[in-house]
């Protein structure tokens, strides 16, 4: 293909991404400097992939152009996404991977700071380059969290050069705006609540542990705003900047991470400087109901509905024999976290690089001096080569809720139009059965005896589910309240939206260990606007609540389910990309494809 043919291609997807042109090599690359020593970049491919990413071999060409050897990659792809081996740039590269459009698993923010921190540190001509697959929503959030644990604001870009048509740089306002952040003194934070600014688009989700926090969520707005403001080209005349950052979940865990970095995270979170003991274990909460809100979708939308059911109904009627419910089906929810054993293996490495310990109250973003291997492994080595951790799928589902009962399903009138409140339930096995069931044979009566229900349904959900069924109480599903939380809403097979969260960063304060006492429920309500990916029938969407309550110390009840070993596919990547693409947003249907993927 000739090289206008390729700068074409190259520019029909580029975005809204800032490129960089360098004279000199006579390349452009989608590729920004973030600050003098921070570089983000799209992926690095090869063949056909290329046309439209960058180039392998010119990132390689300009990166060592520029800096030499004083340059070392973070990767952030799994190797089932994109892959390339470590050679290629001299074997300077990190991997810490995580599936796209997600929220990393917690204890990768400290880890990365860390590694980058050190690498830096070792010379003031170093520098660091982030990328993931579009180097945008999990690149710009491990940025942004380095940036957020740095002492001092990071120093601009490099002056233009001559003949480098540098045009990211012309974002002065982000230079004023790095100024103004301020980094607390430790030392001297007032263990008082903290509010948040309610105008942020994920502020309001998340409560503060303590005022320690505010400093580091003022200076986070102020990061997210230099990533924007360099990552992203200028917005047309009368159109609003789209953010760098733009998933809320992602932005929710930069909020966490903010609270972390003052030392004021939720009591007995595993990263808690001086965590009080707790019974039995890992504290515990009890997800007791989750309530989805929905306006009335239009005829349009309802037709997509029931065009996407029936493809996805007559793909996977090899599998399961049944034909596709009408319209849109019940509302239900599947829930899911990463694998058990990265997490804890994740977890250990953050505790083992800690800077300082519970008295001390070191910096969370900087690496314990003289930290090395761990159980004969360096950290580099837990994402190596062999891929053991990101091959397959990450991230595991383990339990479902729906609506039971007569009064699960209102419907309420309002001066906006009728809106329908699904409230949601933990189901037991036989439970998700009949909802699979109504699915399968689309409510028509339709024979399943020939029908294998449990197929899809993995042993460990299946071991949630007997728990829920038959254990003490029933009540909910039992979370370790410091692991994170995937919830994916569906109506029927139609993927609604998903979103992100750690209970106890939204749980009131536990009551004391050793009094027997059953707090009030925790509620939380995300609006649309704060969960992911609400396009298709999701734009109808009004906001998801969460209820939770903390189990008493005399409540034995073990998390669900045992450790995860097997993963589930679950449906309607094709459903929400033919509602995306009917609806003329292509770049929605897309990425609506990617997500359900997961």
């Amino acid at each position: 293909m000739s090289g206008a043919m390729k700068d074409y291609a190259r520019r029909l997807v580029s975005g809204n991404k800032a490129r960089f042109r360098d004279a000199h090599l006579n390349l452009e690359l989608d590729l920004v400097y973030l600050t003098d020593r921070l570089i983000i970049m799209g992926y690095p491919a090869e063949g056909l992939e290329s046309l439209y990413r960058n180039d392998r071999a010119d990132a390689k060409r300009l990166l060592e152009h520029r800096h030499g050897k004083d340059f070392w990659v973070f990767n952030f792809c799994p190797v089932r996404e994109n892959a390339y081996p470590a050679s290629v740039f001299g074997g300077r590269v990190s991997r810490y991977p995580f599936p796209d459009h997600h929220a990393p698993p917690l204890a990768i923010m400290p880890l990365v700071a860390r590694e980058v921190a050190e690498w830096l540190d070792g010379a003031p001509e170093r520098v660091a380059v982030f990328h993931c697959k579009a180097g945008k929503g999990r690149s710009g959030t491990m940025a942004c969290a380095y940036l957020l644990s740095l002492e001092q604001p990071p120093a601009p870009p490099p002056a233009r050069e001559a003949g480098a048509d540098t045009s990211e740089w012309a974002h002065v306002r982000a230079d004023e705006v790095m100024q103004s952040i301020e980094q607390p003194d430790d030392a001297s934070l007032p263990p008082a609540a903290a509010a948040t600014d309610p105008a942020d688009a994920a502020a309001d989700t998340v409560t503060p542990a303590a005022s320690a926090a505010v400093p580091f969520v003022e200076a986070l707005a102020s990061v997210l705003d230099l990533h924007t403001a360099r990552r992203m080209k200028p917005p047309a005349q009368h159109e609003a900047q789209k953010p760098g950052v733009s998933i809320p979940s992602q932005r929710r865990w930069l909020h966490y991470w903010a609270q972390l970095l003052a030392h004021a995270p939720p009591a007995r979170l595993w990263a808690d400087p001086d965590p009080a003991p707790h019974a039995g274990g890992a504290p515990k909460v009890r997800l007791t109901q989750i309530t989805v809100r929905m306006r009335e979708a239009g005829a349009v939308r309802t037709q997509l509905a029931r065009a996407a059911a029936l493809v996805l109904g007559r793909a996977g009627r090899g599998k399961a024999g049944g034909r596709p419910a009408p319209g849109g089906g019940p509302v239900w929810v599947s829930l899911a976290r990463y694998d058990d054993a990265l997490v804890a293996l994740l977890e250990r490495w953050e505790r083992h690089t800690r800077d300082g310990d519970g008295a001390a109250r070191g910096h969370m973003g900087r690496a314990r001096a003289g930290a090395g291997p761990l159980d004969g492994e360096t950290l580099r080595e837990v994402f190596d080569a062999r891929a053991r951790w990101d091959a397959a799928k990450m991230v595991r589902s383990f339990a479902r809720m729906g609506a039971t009962g007569a009064d699960a399903v209102r419907k309420t009138d309002t001066e906006d139009g009728p809106i329908w409140t699904h409230t949601l339930h933990p189901l037991s096995e036989h439970g998700w059965v009949n909802i699979r069931t109504a699915l399968q044979e689309g409510g028509d009566g339709a024979e399943t005896e020939d029908l294998d229900l449990d197929a899809d349904i993995p042993v460990s959900e299946a071991n949630s589910m007997h728990d829920l069924t038959h254990g003490a109480t029933g009540r909910g599903v039992v979370l370790d309240a410091r692991r994170e939380v995937r919830v994916k809403v569906y109506m029927g097979q139609i993927f609604i939206c998903w979103l992100w969260f750690v209970p106890a960063f939204h749980m009131a304060e536990a009551p004391p260990m050793d009094r027997d006492l059953q707090p009030a429920p925790t509620k939380f309500t995300l609006p649309r606007k704060h969960v992911d990916f609400p396009i298709g029938l999701g734009s109808a969407l009004v906001d998801v609540e969460i209820e939770m309550e903390w189990l008493r110390p005399a409540e034995s009840e073990r998390v669900q389910p045992p450790r995860t070993t097997t993963g589930e596919a679950e449906p309607a990547g094709i459903a929400a990309k033919i509602e995306a693409a009917a609806a003329g947003n292509i770049s929605d249907a897309v990425e609506a494809t990617q997500a359900a993927e997961e």
